[in-house]
């Protein structure tokens, strides 16, 4: 646990300059790159993970690496790092102020260490297995809410659940919960792990967005599951985050298809 604890100390310490480099670039004048997969990338993003690989390599290099934008490296190693630079790219765009950096230590396999950065909010969450999720002094802890009726959900975007031909669920939530809304990407799932929302219900992520969000979700007295199987599995691209009777309910509605 201590060494959990100093290596969350350091990568902390990482976030301070690259946040400085990507709130230098927010609300500027920036060219906006589309990707294979059509989803926007910056130079803000590219910088900020060259600057957290740099890092991690110096300091961890018998660790490997799974990052957005620049791919995976020694990624099967019994310590990976996960990067998502800029978690929600289309929010920095329009100057929103929703988007996050995104940090995690696996375990073979496993996050024993996550951190949300949100730069423009000024707030990052952090949690280490047994230590807790915690904002500054603030320990985070999910809502006591147990069912759908009277719920307050946040969901990913609706073209995501588009996309994935899950439309029926989200009219289903908007139907029986006491009120839906879209908080995109890791902003949406901290909310859920801070208790602002009842349960975040996100129908597409990848790894290095879903890998922190766990951690987290665990140490704040929760659940992260994914929308179908026993296992969690962090690349199935799936999440539902809350207490884990909520968690419960919400696959029940999932597989009443």
């Amino acid at each position: 646990m201590k060494f959990l604890l100093e290596t969350k100390d350091e990568a902390l310490s990482w976030l301070k300059p690259v946040n400085r480099e990507v709130l230098k670039w927010f609300r500027s004048d920036f060219q906006v790159e589309t990707k294979e997969d059509q989803s926007p990338v910056t130079i803000a993003d590219k910088n900020a993970e060259e600057m957290l690989r740099r890092r991690i390599e110096k300091s961890y290099s018998d660790h490997g690496i799974i990052g957005e934008e620049f791919g995976n490296r020694d990624d099967t190693r019994e310590w990976v790092w996960t990067v998502d630079p800029i978690d929600g790219t289309r929010s920095f765009v329009r100057g929103l102020p929703l988007f996050s950096t995104l940090l995690s230590l696996l375990h073979r396999g496993k996050p024993v260490l996550g951190i949300i950065s949100l730069p423009a909010l000024g707030e990052t969450a952090w949690a280490v297995q047994g230590c807790g999720a915690w904002v500054g002094s603030e320990k985070l802890t999910v809502s006591a809410h147990t069912r759908i009726q009277g719920a307050t959900l946040g969901t990913g975007d609706v073209y995501c659940f588009r996309a994935k031909k899950q439309m029926k669920l989200l009219n289903r939530l908007h139907r029986q919960a006491g009120l839906v809304r879209t908080y995109p990407d890791a902003f949406g799932h901290l909310m859920a792990i801070r208790g602002a929302v009842d349960a975040m219900v996100d129908p597409w992520a990848f790894i290095w967005d879903f890998a922190p969000c766990r951690i987290l979700a665990e140490e704040a007295g929760g659940a992260f599951m994914n929308f179908t199987g026993n296992r969690v599995d962090l690349n199935q691209g799936t999440a539902l985050v809350g207490n884990r009777t909520l968690v419960r309910e919400l696959r029940k509605l999932i597989r009443e298809k």
